[in-house]
Protein backbone atom coordinates (compact mmCIF):
# COMPACT_ATOMS: atom_id res chain seq x y z
CA UNK A 1 0.00 0.00 0.00
CA UNK A 2 1.33 3.23 -0.86
CA UNK A 3 0.96 6.55 0.94
CA UNK A 4 -1.72 7.84 -1.34
CA UNK A 5 -3.99 4.91 -0.60
CA UNK A 6 -3.50 5.36 3.12
CA UNK A 7 -4.37 9.07 2.88
CA UNK A 8 -7.46 8.30 0.85
CA UNK A 9 -8.58 5.68 3.37
CA UNK A 10 -8.04 8.12 6.27
CA UNK A 11 -9.95 10.86 4.42
CA UNK A 12 -12.77 8.44 3.68
CA UNK A 13 -12.96 7.34 7.33
CA UNK A 14 -12.95 10.98 8.53
CA UNK A 15 -15.63 11.85 5.97
CA UNK A 16 -17.69 8.89 7.11
CA UNK A 17 -17.37 10.00 10.75
CA UNK A 18 -18.41 13.56 9.80
CA UNK A 19 -21.46 12.28 7.87
CA UNK A 20 -22.38 9.99 10.79
CA UNK A 21 -22.19 12.93 13.21
CA UNK A 22 -24.32 15.07 10.86
CA UNK A 23 -26.90 12.28 10.59
CA UNK A 24 -26.90 11.90 14.38
CA UNK A 25 -27.45 15.69 14.81
CA UNK A 26 -30.24 15.58 12.23
CA UNK A 27 -31.91 12.70 14.08
CA UNK A 28 -31.74 14.62 17.40
CA UNK A 29 -33.19 17.73 15.76
CA UNK A 30 -36.02 15.74 14.18
CA UNK A 31 -36.87 14.13 17.56
CA UNK A 32 -36.95 17.59 19.18
CA UNK A 33 -39.16 18.87 16.35
CA UNK A 34 -41.51 15.89 16.78
CA UNK A 35 -41.80 16.61 20.54
CA UNK A 36 -42.49 20.28 19.86
CA UNK A 37 -45.21 19.40 17.36
CA UNK A 38 -46.80 17.01 19.88
CA UNK A 39 -46.75 19.73 22.57
CA UNK A 40 -48.36 22.20 20.18
CA UNK A 41 -51.01 19.65 19.25
CA UNK A 42 -51.78 18.95 22.93
CA UNK A 43 -52.11 22.66 23.67
CA UNK A 44 -53.98 23.78 20.56
CA UNK A 45 -56.59 21.02 20.34
CA UNK A 46 -58.40 22.09 23.54
CA UNK A 47 -58.14 25.74 22.47
CA UNK A 48 -59.64 24.92 19.08
CA UNK A 49 -62.44 22.93 20.75
CA UNK A 50 -63.15 25.88 23.05
CA UNK A 51 -63.08 28.24 20.08
CA UNK A 52 -65.61 26.09 18.26
CA UNK A 53 -67.90 26.13 21.31
CA UNK A 54 -67.57 29.93 21.52
CA UNK A 55 -68.36 30.35 17.84
CA UNK A 56 -71.42 28.10 18.21
CA UNK A 57 -72.63 30.17 21.19
CA UNK A 58 -72.00 33.41 19.28
CA UNK A 59 -73.97 32.08 16.31
CA UNK A 60 -76.87 31.29 18.66
CA UNK A 61 -76.77 34.82 20.07
CA UNK A 62 -76.61 36.31 16.58
CA UNK A 63 -79.70 34.31 15.60
CA UNK A 64 -81.45 35.55 18.74
CA UNK A 65 -80.54 39.19 18.04
CA UNK A 66 -81.68 38.77 14.45
CA UNK A 67 -85.02 37.49 15.70
CA UNK A 68 -85.30 40.44 18.10
CA UNK A 69 -84.54 42.89 15.29
CA UNK A 70 -87.21 41.31 13.10
CA UNK A 71 -89.71 41.60 15.94
CA UNK A 72 -88.71 45.23 16.56
CA UNK A 73 -89.17 46.06 12.88
CA UNK A 74 -92.62 44.46 12.91
CA UNK A 75 -93.60 46.41 16.04
CA UNK A 76 -92.31 49.63 14.46
CA UNK A 77 -94.32 49.02 11.32
CA UNK A 78 -97.45 48.31 13.36
CA UNK A 79 -96.97 51.45 15.47
CA UNK A 80 -96.50 53.51 12.32
CA UNK A 81 -99.63 52.05 10.74
CA UNK A 82 -101.61 52.62 13.95
CA UNK A 83 -100.32 56.19 14.20
CA UNK A 84 -101.25 56.88 10.60
CA UNK A 85 -104.72 55.40 11.13
CA UNK A 86 -105.22 57.40 14.34
CA UNK A 87 -104.21 60.58 12.52
CA UNK A 88 -106.63 59.88 9.69
CA UNK A 89 -109.44 59.20 12.17
CA UNK A 90 -108.68 62.13 14.49
CA UNK A 91 -107.58 64.74 11.93
CA UNK A 92 -111.03 66.05 10.99
CA UNK A 93 -112.34 66.33 14.58
CA UNK A 94 -109.07 67.92 15.73
CA UNK A 95 -109.20 70.51 12.96
CA UNK A 96 -112.80 71.29 13.84
CA UNK A 97 -111.92 71.55 17.53
CA UNK A 98 -109.00 73.87 16.77
CA UNK A 99 -111.14 76.12 14.56
CA UNK A 100 -113.92 76.16 17.17
CA UNK A 101 -111.35 77.09 19.79
CA UNK A 102 -110.02 79.94 17.66
CA UNK A 103 -113.54 81.15 16.90
CA UNK A 104 -114.50 81.02 20.58
CA UNK A 105 -111.37 82.93 21.51
CA UNK A 106 -112.07 85.64 18.91
CA UNK A 107 -115.68 85.92 19.98
CA UNK A 108 -114.68 86.20 23.63
CA UNK A 109 -112.19 88.95 22.78
CA UNK A 110 -114.77 90.87 20.77
CA UNK A 111 -117.30 90.60 23.55
CA UNK A 112 -114.70 91.67 26.10
CA UNK A 113 -113.71 94.70 23.96
CA UNK A 114 -117.35 95.74 23.49
CA UNK A 115 -118.02 95.43 27.19
CA UNK A 116 -114.99 97.59 28.00
CA UNK A 117 -115.92 100.23 25.43
CA UNK A 118 -119.51 100.39 26.57
CA UNK A 119 -118.63 100.53 30.26
CA UNK A 120 -115.66 102.89 29.98
CA UNK A 121 -116.94 105.22 27.23
CA UNK A 122 -119.75 106.91 29.17
CA UNK A 123 -117.46 107.65 32.10
CA UNK A 124 -114.76 109.21 29.93
CA UNK A 125 -117.05 111.53 27.94
CA UNK A 126 -117.64 115.04 29.13
CA UNK A 127 -121.08 116.58 29.09
CA UNK A 128 -122.08 117.97 25.70
CA UNK A 129 -121.92 121.64 26.81
CA UNK A 130 -118.46 121.24 28.24
CA UNK A 131 -117.27 119.56 25.03
CA UNK A 132 -118.49 122.45 22.89
CA UNK A 133 -116.80 125.02 25.15
CA UNK A 134 -113.52 123.06 25.09
CA UNK A 135 -113.61 122.95 21.29
CA UNK A 136 -114.26 126.65 21.09
CA UNK A 137 -111.27 127.37 23.34
CA UNK A 138 -109.02 125.20 21.23
CA UNK A 139 -110.10 126.95 18.03
CA UNK A 140 -109.56 130.36 19.47
CA UNK A 141 -106.06 129.47 20.63
CA UNK A 142 -105.13 128.20 17.19
CA UNK A 143 -106.48 131.28 15.47
CA UNK A 144 -104.79 133.70 17.88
Amino acid sequence: MNALAVVLIVVAVVGLVVVAMAVQSLIVTLRSLRETVEDMRRQTLPAIAELRATVAAANGEIARVDSLLDTAEEVGARVEATSRLAWLVMRNPLVKLASASVATDRTARRLANRTRIESVAPLALEPADDVARARGRRRSRRAG
